[in-house]
């Protein structure tokens, strides 16, 4: 029995001197470190020397609001910084630099905060510099790495979550690579969702020049509110100083169809429509069948309309080219040209430009033939006159 209790005794000495964790150094400042914090460890940094210890930083930071939480690790062998990764639990995360300074290793933290403490602890499996010895002794000093350091090495930080993450407020991380907000079940890339009504639900802000406070300008995606109609519309806005300024609108149709978009400006009244059939309202939400519906005038520089069809059937031999005669009843009667229309019914109907070119084409046409026949008949009056 005594031999069997030695045995395992052993074995756990064994256990014990290959693996521990140590308890290293708590570093506490109530003003600004001038330079930084400097671990300056028993960890031999000469060759031949080899070491993977785990260090552990916990603590608080008071002027940033931050908690510690640092996970640090490398792989040493002569002189040689090896895989060195930080990852952070933690709200604040310093750069970190390794170096080796008159034969020890050390840790710089670059962090000038007031206000700061942490707890510096180890975990160190027993290979070969990885001494009980080693883990003792170390402190935390206000300063920076000496001129004569070497293997100056920055440590990257790193971190991964795997499977769902569930965040605060509802923010959702899948494992297929989706973010949700405000949704559980994100089912796009990015899915940002809320049932209270006119609510921002995303925002990208800034104060304006030299103010400090106040809501300032605002891009965001507004909450879905139901409209008179039934329907529930989405808007991006914009602020200036918390008063709404321009919008777009995105309002779905009560069904898988019917949706249209608004353009407002100014005070945040509609200046534009897109509506539900892919027609285009400017100063005007009634478009009829009309795929762009202008309340204003149009100011351009060249406009070009296509056409079929064009007036020059006027010059066919078989045109039928009424007599002046007959021209000059029609206009009694109607007070208008022959194929021109009325007053009432442009005040009525309006005017289709391109037809419109045509139909005053081929009035002119239809002139240049009568000039025409004039013409002939004065000739044939001067040559009559003349032979006479």
């Amino acid at each position: 029995m005594r031999s069997l209790i030695l045995f395992l005794s052993l074995i756990w000495a064994a256990g014990a001197a290959s693996a521990q964790s140590y308890d290293l150094v708590n570093y506490y400042v109530n003003s600004v470190p001038s330079n930084g914090v400097k671990i300056k460890t028993n960890l031999p940094a000469v060759s031949g020397s080899s070491m993977m210890p785990t260090i552990f930083i916990k603590g608080y930071s008071f002027n940033t609001a931050g908690t510690i939480n640092i996970t640090l690790s490398f792989y040493y062998y002569n002189n040689t910084f090896t895989f060195p990764k930080a990852s952070s639990a933690g709200t604040f995360t310093p750069p970190i630099t390794l170096a080796q300074e008159n034969g020890k290793i050390v840790i710089f933290i670059d962090s000038k905060v007031n206000f700061q403490r942490f707890n510096v602890s180890a975990y160190a499996s027993g290979i070969q510099s990885e001494t009980a010895a080693n883990f003792s002794g170390w402190t935390a000093v206000d300063s920076t790495l000496i001129s004569a350091a070497s293997s100056i090495t920055s440590v990257p930080y790193a971190n991964r979550i795997e499977g769902t993450a569930f965040l605060p407020d509802s923010v959702t991380v899948t494992p297929d690579g989706k973010l949700g907000i405000s949704t559980l079940a994100p089912k796009a890339p990015l899915e940002i969702n809320t049932m209270i009504p006119d609510t921002m639900t995303a925002i990208v802000s800034r104060l304006p020049e030299g103010y400090t406070s106040g809501r300032g300008t605002f891009l965001g995606v507004h909450a879905g509110t139901t409209t008179a109609s039934g329907s529930t519309s989405f808007s991006i806005e914009h602020y200036f100083y918390g008063l709404k300024n321009t919008a777009i609108n995105f309002v779905r149709g009560n069904a898988m169809q019917g949706g249209y978009l608004t353009f407002a400006t100014n005070d945040g009244t509609e200046k534009m429509r897109l509506d539900a059939s892919g027609n285009l309202g400017i100063g005007t939400t009634a478009t009829s069948t009309y795929k762009l519906s202008v309340n204003g005038t149009i100011g351009a520089k060249k406009l070009q309309i296509t056409q079929t069809g064009w007036a020059d059937f006027v010059f066919h031999k078989d045109y039928d080219l009424p007599s002046l005669n007959e021209v000059s009843k029609y206009i009694d009667t109607h007070q208008h040209l022959p194929g021109v229309p009325s007053a009432d019914e442009v005040a009525k109907k309006g005017i289709d430009v391109g037809e419109m070119n045509k139909i005053l084409l081929q009035k002119v046409e239809e002139l240049t033939l009568y000039l025409i026949q004039q013409q002939k008949r004065i000739e044939e009056l001067e040559r009559t006159a003349a032979a006479k």
